[in-house]
């Protein structure tokens, strides 16, 4: 019997953004590894919006990775996606059916920026 290649191939980065207050009183962005875990990236279609008379793109994406206790904590506003260089922003996650199979995360790419 063959065996069968994993769709979850793709390495991503989970990381946290950790706010903290410098001696100035501005808050810094720091950006905690929480885990490194493998995935599949699907383009789920494109969209176009306006916003100061310009066209702003964005390529919504679901990303799928086995459950994980760590990264089920997720809050999608303060946490972030890497794929190499390429940053994607968590708009919303789920747990299919309850059943703590899989991880579902709806992302973006190009409002996100790497800091």
């Amino acid at each position: 019997m063959a065996k069968r290649k994993s769709r979850r191939r793709t390495k991503l980065t989970f990381q946290r953004d950790t706010r903290s207050k410098g001696t100035d009183g501005f808050e810094t962005s720091d950006w905690t590894l929480k885990g490194e875990r493998f995935g599949s990236v699907e383009v789920l279609g494109g969209r176009e919006g306006w916003a100061a008379q310009a066209v702003l793109g964005t390529q919504p994406l679901r990303i799928r990775i086995h459950y994980d206790s760590v990264i089920a904590e997720c809050e999608p506003d303060r946490w972030r996606i890497l794929n190499g260089t390429t940053v994607y922003e968590i708009e919303s996650m789920s747990n299919p059916g309850l059943e703590n199979k899989w991880l579902d995360f709806t992302c973006v790419t190009g409002t996100a920026v790497l800091s």
